[in-house]
């Protein structure tokens, strides 16, 4: 009776480690890649309001003239450093001009930058991707 205990416990525990694998996994595909956005690459004016350095991606929230608040993703922490962007690149009340793919979810304001320009240094997170100089 305890074998059989004990392989319950064994099987359960390894179905609960494949469901949170595959949930961790799905989350990841959802967030990941750039099907969310659109192909057309635009710019997007404004002044930095807030800066975040972390997982999944850094973001600046940004306040544009017409649209209000918007999300500008950066590329993942290790690419964005590569770019020589950190916390100290960026702060509250810096004018910037991020280019990358606005969200293709009407009314979203949410970027995927591939560069930005911040003061006066520009940063190339997804060189690759840019077009048009």
């Amino acid at each position: 009776m305890e074998a059989h205990r004990r392989i319950g416990r064994r099987w359960a525990a390894g179905l609960a480690a494949a469901a949170a694998t595959l949930g961790a996994a799905g989350r990841a595909a959802a967030h990941h890649g750039w099907s969310w956005a659109e192909d057309e690459q635009t710019e997007l004016r404004g002044t930095v309001r807030e800066v975040y350095i972390g997982q999944p991606h850094p973001t600046l929230r940004v306040e544009t003239a017409d649209d209000g608040i918007w999300v500008v993703e950066l590329a993942n922490p290790r690419q964005t450093a590569r770019a020589g962007f950190s916390a100290a690149s960026a702060r509250a009340g810096d004018p910037v001009v991020a280019y990358g793919h606005r969200s293709t979810a009407r009314g979203e304001r949410r970027m995927k930058a591939v560069r930005i320009r911040v003061r006066d240094r520009t940063y190339d997170l997804y060189p690759e991707r840019i077009r048009g100089g």
